[in-house]
């Protein structure tokens, strides 16, 4: 009976949370679409900013609501105390580690900037700032509720949802909470996070029947005729999307080295910009009506290019420059774009009409690259279309991309971005545990300090009484001289123990990490190691069992977290 109870209580609790954090996310990822929207047409119908050049009338509706965006998101920025904007890999990593959680007001404040930006007109996309939100709600509410699930449990039913909401595909929002962010599977995880997933998107579809999404209703060609022409498209994607991720990369290097200010770079971003929005409106905001376009085939080759190029130019300068947003839908856009201008040129050559399908299976190979996540982008496809010809065709574009990309960029933009960080997480949690376990929290005060004037038979005595075979020598301020042996004491005798002492032992700083101690301890050959701060205080020691048990005690919780 006690196990039904506790089992009965843990479905409660599963469907509690998840049913939570979907609900959530299924209205915040609606609303975001649909104010997105609301601004996009107040922007594309306004005539107040009208200007006549000539015989041509030139609306600047661009420039003034991407300056305005830029004046509310300083304005968020300075006032909420915002260093630095949060997103899809600040979750990743908070769900491989406890001991730097997500700052809650960040991540609201950065969901906000995001939403300004896309409002606004900037070139950027709403699923990385949904998808960090997602994470934020899942920590947020774990604040309140008692259970067994582990923080990056809750983490994952945010991250399910938003991408469930997003795209009205739950299976994918599921696989990408593993795939993506947790890169693990286990049952315990996979119920409320599956809940969180199905939840989002039902009530998504029922409550807002009428926000705009992507449009692939057409019919797949035979899968022998799309498969030669996919094995040559899909190294030019891997290059395409190889191109954005160091644009991206190239952009938010540029403020630092030319010094713009975190106030005046916005403004410049909205200037360039509203300029470019001006003759290519397509690429502003979202761009889901342009996607659906190109999709269709209503983009000349000419146009393609254009946005092509003017999309990975201006989504490097508004995120670089700090009008923040995601690099998911701008990774779909230029997918869609270059799908849709090979499927042109595949014209022309006599291939056949294959456009739309190049544009899907386009699209899911540059944001799956883009992302990491290569299962997730093929089952947002299959869910988008409902089609199984298509995903297929999608799978064979996306397994090429994502292959050629993680050999030559990386797994994925995020991943990039923590290792610019020096954060791998190709090395799993252990390492990361293992990287900020320090010294100073592992260290004895279990020690026999010696005064360099005593002599080895006042030594040996001491450390007789303490039980050890090593002592260590300090000066009256406490600075670590040198070590001493038992066996080197005995030889001292009346001599003074600083005639025999070891002047350069092994020793740990106490800012070291446990992974960088056990590289050292593997030439260390004693009965404990000195820890010293960096003026060389010695602040106590650690034995190699000490340490042994750290790693052991990190790897228990690692696997108790991914079962």
């Amino acid at each position: 009976m006690a196990k039904i109870k506790d089992a009965l209580v843990e479905m409660v609790i599963v469907f509690l949370v998840g049913g939570l954090i979907g609900a959530v996310l299924a209205v915040v990822s609606n609303l975001f679409v649909s104010g997105v929207q609301y601004f996009s047409d107040q922007r594309e119908a306004s005539e107040f900013f009208l200007v006549a050049i000539g015989d041509y009338s030139v609306s600047l509706s661009p420039l003034a609501f991407l300056w305005t965006a830029a004046l509310v998101v300083v304005f968020i920025r300075t006032t909420l105390g915002v260093v630095k904007w949060a997103g899809p890999a600040d979750a990743m990593y908070a769900a491989h580690q406890i001991n730097e959680p997500l700052d809650i007001k960040r991540g609201f404040a950065s969901t906000l900037a995001a939403f300004t930006s896309a409002s606004g007109g900037a070139s950027v996309g709403q699923y990385g700032p949904l998808v960090h939100f997602g994470a934020t709600m899942g920590v947020w509410v774990k604040r309140f509720l008692t259970s067994r699930l582990s923080h990056d449990v809750y983490l994952g039913c945010g991250v399910a949802a938003a991408i469930s909401a997003g795209f009205n595909a739950p299976i994918a929002g599921v696989v990408f909470a593993h795939e993506a962010v947790l890169r693990h599977f286990s049952l315990r995880a996979i119920a409320p996070i599956a809940v969180a997933s199905v939840t989002a998107s039902a009530l998504g579809t029922s409550w807002f029947p009428s926000v705009s999404g992507f449009d692939v209703t057409f019919s797949v060609p035979d899968l022998a005729e799309l498969v030669p022409v996919l094995v040559v498209l899909a190294p030019i994607l891997a290059a395409v999307a190889m191109v954005f991720m160091h644009s991206l990369r190239f952009g938010a290097s540029l403020p630092p080295k030319l010094k713009i200010s975190p106030i005046a770079a916005p403004f410049i971003a909205a200037t360039v910009c509203g300029l470019v929005g001006i003759w290519v409106p397509q690429i502003l905001g979202l761009g889901i009506d342009s996607m659906n376009e190109m999709i269709a085939g209503q983009f000349t080759i000419g146009l393609l290019i254009t946005v092509l190029v003017a999309k990975i130019l201006m989504t490097s300068l508004c995120i670089g420059f700090g009008l923040f947003g995601g690099v998911f839908s701008p990774a779909l856009f230029v997918g869609v774009s270059a799908g849709a201008l090979a499927g042109q040129l595949a014209v022309i050559f006599g291939v056949g009409d294959v456009s739309n399908v190049l544009a899907i299976a386009s699209m899911a190979a540059v944001s799956s690259a883009v992302i990491g996540a290569p299962v997730s982008a093929v089952l947002i496809i299959l869910e988008l279309t409902k089609s199984y010809d298509c995903a297929v065709a999608a799978m064979l574009a996306v397994m090429i991309c994502s292959l050629l990309t993680h050999r030559l960029f990386g797994h994925s933009f995020f991943d990039r971005q923590l290792l610019d960080r020096d954060i791998d997480l190709q090395k799993g949690r252990e390492a990361i545990a293992l990287s900020q376990q320090k010294m100073e929290d592992l260290v004895s005060d279990d020690y026999v300090a010696l005064d360099p004037g005593n002599n080895g038979v006042h030594a040996v005595e001491k450390l007789k009484k303490r039980g050890h075979t090593e002592g260590y020598i300090v000066d009256e301020n406490g600075k670590m001289i040198g070590k001493i042996s038992i066996y080197d004491a005995l030889k001292a005798g009346e001599a003074e123990v600083k005639t025999v002492l070891e002047v350069d032992p092994i020793i740990l700083l106490s800012g070291e990490s446990l992974t960088v101690a056990m590289e050292k301890v593997s030439q260390f050959v004693g009965e404990s190691l000195p820890v010293v701060n960096e003026e060389n205080d010695l602040l106590g020691t650690v034995t190699e069992g000490d340490l042994f048990q750290a790693v052991i005690d990190v790897q228990r919780n690692a696997r108790s977290m991914e079962r």
